[in-house]
Formats: structure tokens, sequence, C-alpha cells
């Protein structure tokens, strides 16, 4: 190609482009066709590009589908300065384009052609790796004079813009790849770049995760800070300062950073917000990096999530009425998004949305609003009790497992459920549970638990009769799902209870009997049934054993059934019972299975034991 017809595509290149930055830069900010106006921008500049990329170097053969390869062959042929800057402003265009699609590798080696380029004939140590910063400090792209090409952002600045974007991927890698203090160096570089406010305060969200990460409580809280004065609409820095204060056990601090969140949420305005921008700036650093959409960190905030965390963590620290207030907003929340069917999956950083209507129910039942928590829990056992049809029976097949040495065996027992063809390997979690049979006993529980607290709030409201029909139906729909051994294998109950004991589901079924048991028998109790209340209370203890409540209970009823020395011996397990019951506390029952029975002080404790340790003495005189 001749250095005349060169010039030729240039200056026909340079007015094609001139126009349209003129006609970018006349838009109005508030013109009503200006995204449309951008759009035909971009498709009329990447038509350019097209055509400017159908250069061939001079003299070079070019036979491979390698733009990197195109474009060192072009930087090697041509020495004309001004052709050189053209050449430079396409290949940034290309990078940021490379950018959108997060292939950093390309960007990489085109750059080390550019640097090689600058560099020949200078002292510059050409491998030392350091050439982002070269582009940063400007060196590498000069705005170099004598040209007279219109350009919509400026070379060096668009350099900067591209050195900015790949450390900030660059620092989400690293930070991905758990390397937390490199991912910190580099995103402090990114820091130093072109950074828009949102960008900037996406770095900062980025270096405080990592510094929580890297066990630097403080740190972080100051880079959320820091984020939040870049940009206040950056709600993941507010959410994440809320997860450190928990972290350093700081109640106070992050209830009120929960409650800011969930204020600012209910005044949030996305569209407002998302022209909140500068709206001359047609490149920003935001378009360009890609975030992975299983990368929750700088996602928006759910207000669901948020609200429904507030709320928890209310009840959770025994601030009831705030608790109720909040799960009461969520439900209303539901009821307008016509979420009828509420055993619907909900998102996935919030329980089932029957949960949730549990949880409401307990915070209910402790600021004694009875009728509401009655009202709550019915709305979950009137949808979901009619969608529970049948019995649900588990059956284990341990075969060679028990035979063989645990410790040597690398195979868990086999599981079936009934009808017949679903099993499951291993008894740690549900693995391979039919996914209709594991909702079936989640409707179960769900249900069960509905009752459960019903039967409390009737209890609690002195009306015995309905509260010994709920807890009935509590634990007639428990007694749905039974655990047991095939008839021919001869094993022993002790596989059942360590059943029992590892699935989740199972270890709330069992508490979940416990609290209906011990409830129905209190309610008995007061009918004058004692016998039928000690049949109750002894049931509840089968199914859970370490319930101090219970065993008070059953000692009373044993007391007035003049069953005296029985009274004693039960009594004397409550120490231990008691410190089983301290660490069972602490193993993960959902929130929503909480026992809502009236604890034991100090001084019926005391009461007790005075009045079994005088009969313990006057006994032992008289023999």
């Amino acid at each position: 190609m001749e250095s005349g017809r060169s010039r030729g595509c240039l200056e026909m290149w340079s007015e094609e482009n001139c126009k349209l930055v003129v006609q970018l830069k006349n838009i109005s900010v508030h013109a009503v066709n200006r995204r449309e106006i951008v759009r035909q921008s971009h498709v009329s500049f990447s038509k350019l590009l097209e055509k400017i990329q159908g250069l061939e170097a001079y003299d070079g053969h070019f036979d491979e589908p390698d733009i990197t390869k195109l474009w060192a062959m072009i930087s090697q042929s041509i020495h004309d300065p001004t052709f050189i800057q053209a050449v430079d402003q396409l290949i940034c265009l290309q990078c940021v384009q490379w950018l959108v699609c997060n292939q950093l590798e390309k960007i990489d080696a085109v750059f080390h052609i550019l640097r090689d380029r600058e560099s020949s004939g200078s002292d510059l140590n050409t491998h030392s790796g350091n050439w982002w910063q070269w582009i940063k400090s400007g060196d590498l792209f000069k705005d170099r004079n004598g040209s007279d090409l219109m350009l919509v952002l400026s070379l060096s600045s668009l350099g900067e813009l591209i050195y900015t974007c790949v450390m900030f991927i660059r620092g989400f890698r690293r930070m991905e790849e758990g390397n937390y203090p490199e991912a910190v160096d580099i995103l402090e570089q990114a820091a130093e770049g072109l950074c828009s406010k949102r960008i900037l305060a996406e770095i900062y969200t980025l270096i405080g995760h990592c510094s929580a990460q890297m066990d630097r409580p403080q740190t972080a809280l100051q880079y959320f800070r820091w984020a939040l004065q870049a940009d206040i609409q950056c709600l993941s820095a507010l959410y994440h300062a809320a997860m450190v204060y928990r972290q350093l056990e700081m109640v106070d601090a992050e209830l009120e950073a929960l409650n800011h969140l969930s204020v600012a949420l209910d005044s949030w305005d996305q569209h407002k917000a998302g022209k909140d921008v500068d709206s001359q700036v047609l490149i920003r650093p935001e378009q360009l990096v890609q975030i992975p959409a299983t990368c929750h960190l700088l996602t928006s905030v759910n207000w669901v999530h948020v609200k429904h965390l507030l709320a928890r963590r209310f009840l959770q620290v025994g601030r009831f009425e705030d608790a109720a207030e909040h799960y009461l907003d969520l439900l209303a929340s539901f009821l307008e998004e016509s979420q009828r069917e509420v055993f619907v999956v909900a998102d996935y950083t919030i329980p089932r949305i029957p949960e949730i209507y549990l949880e409401a129910a307990v915070a209910l039942l402790h600021c004694r609003r009875f009728n509401d928590v009655i009202t709550v829990s019915e709305e979950i056992a009137s949808k979901v009790t009619c969608l529970i049809s049948e019995n649900l029976t588990f059956e284990i097949r341990v075969n060679e497992w028990l035979s063989n040495d645990c410790s040597k065996s690398t195979e868990a027992p086999e599981i079936n459920t009934s009808n017949r063809n679903c099993l499951l390997n291993g008894f740690s979690e549900w693995q391979i549970l039919g996914t209709k049979k594991k909702e079936t006993l989640n409707y179960i529980l769900w249900s069960a638990t509905a009752f459960l607290y019903q039967g409390q709030a009737f209890a609690l409201l002195k009306n015995n009769k309905e509260s010994i029909t709920n807890f009935t139906r509590c634990i007639n729909l428990l007694l749905k799902v039974q655990v047991v051994c095939p008839p021919d294998s001869g094993e022993s109950d002790d596989l059942l209870e360590t059943l029992k004991e590892n699935m989740t589901e199972l270890k709330i079924l069992q508490k979940l009997k416990s609290l209906a048991f011990t409830g129905r028998g209190i309610q008995l109790t007061e009918r004058g049934q004692n016998l039928e209340a000690l049949q109750n209370l002894q049931l509840s203890l089968q199914a859970y054993p370490d319930s101090f409540e219970t065993i008070y209970h059953l000692v009373e009823v044993l007391w007035k059934l003049e069953r005296k020395q029985e009274a004693v011996t039960f009594w004397l397990k409550e120490t231990e019972a008691k410190q089983r019951h301290k660490v069972n506390a602490l193993k993960q029952i959902p929130l929503f299975v909480i026992s809502c029975l009236k604890e034991i002080n100090t001084t019926e404790e005391e009461a007790v034991s005075k009045k079994l340790e005088e009969y313990c003495s006057s006994f032992t005189k008289r023999t």
C-alpha cells in the first residue's frame, strides 16, 4: 500500500470519525431519543473500526485469525507519528471491546507490543513487568500534537480507563481465588486510576470484603465507610458492614446498619439511581467490567432479604416487638405481590416463605399477641395441610455396612422411602431423596409447627380444649413420618437413633414431637387428667430426652400421683439433662422451631429441689 493511498484512507476515516464525534457531543442531555442516538453512534463507530481493521500492514503476510498478530504487524510497519497515534487509538478501542468480554490476555499481548515499540532504543527494561504502571503514568499513550482527529475521550484518559478496569478485574479474580493480600494490592492500584464514584465504591467494597476475610474487621469497616462516602447508593457496602458488626458481636451497630439499609431500600428508586451519572461521559468503568452473575458481593441488596435479616436478628436478641413489626411488614409484602402459593421457593438468601410465617408466629407469641399467632399459623396450616395425603415411611437397609468395621468402611447405609423406589446414600443429609417426598416432609413439618403454635396460643388464652385439639393435630401429623428398619434386618434401635440425630429434618421432627407432647401434657394436668398427662410427658422425653422443662413437669405430675420415689429418681437426672440441654441448644435447630413454653426459673427449680430433699430426708429417718 503506497504512502499517498494510506494518507487518503486516513483522511477519509478521520473525516468519518469527526462527523460521528460531533454528532455525539451535540446531543442534548435531556434529549428524548438520546439513548437511541448513542446506540446508533456505537453501531457507526463499530463499522468504522471494521473498515480500518481491513488494512494489511505494508509488505506483511497475515494468514492466521489472530488479531493480536495483526496489530503487531501494523505497529512494526508504521513510522508516521500521526498514523501511530491513530493506530494507538484504534488499539485502545479494541481493548475496550476485549474488556467487555473479560479477555485480559489479549490486552496483555497488545500492550506488550506497544511497550516494546516505545522502549526500543531506550534504557527501559522491557522485561520489568511493570508496564501497567507505565500506562497509568501516561508515558505510553501521549496525546501527540499535530492531529486534527476529534475524540470522544482523549487517548491518555482512555488508556487510564483501561488500566483501571484491568486492575479491577485482576483484583476481583485474585479475591475469588482466595488470594486476598494480592487482591487488596491490585484493587488499591485500581482505586488510583480513572474511577467513577460507582466503580470507586465497588473497589472499596471489595477491599473491605478481602480485609474481613483476612480477619481485619476494623480495616474492613473503614473501607465500607469510604465506599459509602464515594457513592451513598452503594448499599452492598452497608450490608457487608452489618455482617462485620455481627462478626464482632456489636449487636446495636449491626441492627442500626440493617435498619439504615432497610430504610434506604424502602425509598430506593432503581430507575433514578441508574440515571445518577454524568450524562456527558459516554464510557464509564462500570460499563466495561463484567462481574460474574454468581458473585453477590456487589449485586443489589434484596429488600426481602434485608427485612427478614432485620426481623430475624431482633427475634434472636429478644427484641420481640421490633421483630414482630418487621415480620408483619414482610408478610404484607407477600400478600401485595399476590404470592398465593406460600410454599413456593423463596429467594435463595432467605428461608422458605412458610418458615418466615412461622418465625413471625414465634415473635408474636413472645409479644403475647395470641390471636395474631393463630391467624398467621392458620395461613400455613390451611394452605399446606391439604397437600399431605399419605404416610411417609423411611426404610433403612444397612446390608454389609453394620457387619463391617464402620471406621474402615467408606460407604454409608442405604435408606429407602416408601413408596419403595427412592434411595438415599448416607444419613447426614437428604442427598438423593426424591424431590416430591422431601417436599412432602417439609409440608408436614411446617403444618405441624403451625398447629403447635396455635396450641401454645390457645393455652396462653386459657382455652384448654382448643389447645389440646391443636397439639393433637400437630402430633398426628408428625406420626405420619416413621423411620423403621426392614422387618427382616434384625438391626438394633441404635441405628435408628443415630439416624434421627444426624438428619436435620428428623431432628426438627423429634423436637416438634417433644414440644407437642409436653404442651398437651401440661394442658391435661390443668384438667386434672394426671395419668394422661404423665403418658404425654414420658412420650415427650422419648422424642427429645434433653428437655429440662419436660422433666420438671413430669416430676410435678409424679408428685401429684403420690409416686414420690419416682419423682426423686427423675429429678436426680436433672443436672445432667440441664447440661445436655445447654449443649444441644447450640445445635442448628431452625429459628422457627422455638419452645414458647415457660422456662423454669431458679426459684421454681430450688423449690422442687427443696421439696424432694425434705422427702428423701424424712424417708431416710423412717427407714
